[in-house]
């Protein structure tokens, strides 16, 4: 059994529904948080399972300071378990967790799973609205 067969088996096994992206070794996972729609991805490496969504674009980041802001990711980054805010390329935020392939179990998996949207929420209510962040959250 492959991980992404035993990712997809774990998936079937919260009941949740996906799509799989076979050429990329990723795993999308729509999910509703505060009435907003994210997307959770799910991307398989060589030793190192990562889950990540992104939160807000950077058109939305434009006006606000952006010292405020990587001080607030950085303050929830020490307070948050399992998961830390992050930056793309590009400057949109996200969130990000990562379990080891050879230690995955189904316990470890959901809890990183669970961590996220976790995560994502804590943004929309505490980081969010401090710096005036608008986030509608994906199309």
């Amino acid at each position: 059994m492959t991980a992404m067969d035993k990712i997809e088996g774990f998936l079937k096994q919260m009941e949740l529904t996906y799509r799989v992206v076979p050429e990329e070794d990723r795993i999308l996972l729509p999910y509703q948080i505060k009435d907003r729609r994210f997307m959770l991805v799910i991307d398989r490496g060589d030793k190192w399972i990562r889950f990540f969504i992104i939160i807000v674009d950077p058109a939305n980041l434009k006006s606000v300071n952006k010292l405020d802001l990587y001080t607030a990711l950085l303050e929830a980054n020490g307070q948050l378990a399992e998961v830390k805010y992050f930056m793309t390329d590009e400057r949109a935020v996200g969130v990000i967790g990562h379990e080891g392939i050879q230690s995955l179990t189904f316990e470890g998996f959901q809890e990183e799973y669970n961590a996220l949207p976790f995560a994502v929420s804590y943004f929309l209510e505490n980081i969010a609205p401090k710096l005036g962040i608008e986030v509608p959250g994906i199309e």
